[in-house]
């Protein structure tokens, strides 16, 4: 009855709010790209907007199924930006709860951390090889709360049969990550937190396994920032396990519950944050260059 449309209507108006959100978001998008391109200069790459500048208005020359005149530049960036701002701000809650709620975890992360980087600079990618327990908590991290449960809508473009399914063209489809995530066929104890599920006998990171789980998507459409979320997962986690040591609020414990919405959002609490070392050998260290330049500079190897 369209008459009802008249009617006081909640979800029309979080839908309305969210679409002129959206509208303002794009705007700002594409008056940024508009600035880069003004100023862009090929010799210079100064940040990731000036390289997908640089790298999709080449595919357009280069690639097949490209349309000619089209810019592809904001969408992706927005998608870059849209996608890592609620996905990453919400791994990065998880992981200081779970460090809280499993203080023997945060004990063991702190000394693979010292024993590889020790105590005079920072953790740096480069370190990531030498501390695969650090890779194991994130990924074990990424299983257990599955906080992003379902993907983002796609939909199929042909009429597609699969394992004896008839799916129709233009269904919309979601991927069911929390399930794969913990499907007890696949995961040994899904619903106990277990970093060492993801290290073989050696120690090292089982990446077969690292691989299973869900939380990038699937397929070509997968999130193309997801090795860059890794590398700024890896980078935060190895760098709070270094430098602070965190403790519950004794007043209200934290609890593993959590919001429901787009992401899975851990429900709010308290804690106690203190630096390992003192605030002037946090300076001194974060003044250190990378690994890679002291060695190169003083020829120092290290045998661990």
């Amino acid at each position: 009855m369209p008459w009802l449309q008249y009617f006081p209507n909640p979800i029309k108006t979080i839908f309305e709010n969210f679409k002129e959100l959206n509208q303002e978001f794009s705007k700002f998008i594409v008056t940024k790209v508009v600035e880069h391109r003004q100023t862009i200069q090929s010799s210079t790459i100064r940040d990731m907007t000036d390289a997908f500048i640089m790298a999709l208005d080449h595919s357009q020359d280069s690639s097949p199924g490209v349309s000619p005149g089209k810019d592809y530049v904001p969408p992706t960036i927005g998608d870059i930006f849209g996608a890592s701002q609620d996905t990453l701000s919400t791994a990065l809650q998880w992981i200081i709860l779970i460090l809280v709620r499993f203080p023997q975890i945060q004990l063991r992360l702190q000394e693979e951390v010292d024993k590889v980087v020790y105590r005079s600079r920072l953790p740096t990618i480069e370190d990531q090889s030498q501390l695969p327990y650090v890779m194991a908590f994130i990924y074990e991290v990424m299983r257990f709360t599955s906080f992003v449960p379902l993907t983002i809508p796609h939909s199929t473009i042909t009429d597609t049969t699969i394992m004896g399914y008839t799916i129709l063209k233009d269904t919309v489809i979601f991927i069911n990550q929390w399930s794969s995530n913990h499907d007890p066929t696949r995961w040994t104890h899904p619903e106990t937190f277990d970093p060492l599920r993801f290290l073989d006998q050696d120690s090292s990171l089982n990446k077969d396994l690292a691989s299973s789980v869900l939380i990038f998507s699937l397929g070509k459409r997968r999130c193309i920032g997801e090795e860059l979320s890794k590398m700024q997962l890896f980078l935060f986690t190895a760098l709070l396990a270094h430098q602070a040591h965190f403790s519950p609020d004794p007043d209200k414990p934290p609890t593993i519950d959590y919001t429901y919405g787009l992401t899975l959002k851990p429900n709010n609490f308290s804690i106690a944050v203190n630096l390992r070392d003192s605030m002037e050998v946090l300076e001194e260290a974060s003044q250190k260059p990378l690994y890679g330049e002291t060695q190169e500079e003083t020829g120092d190897s290290r045998s661990d």
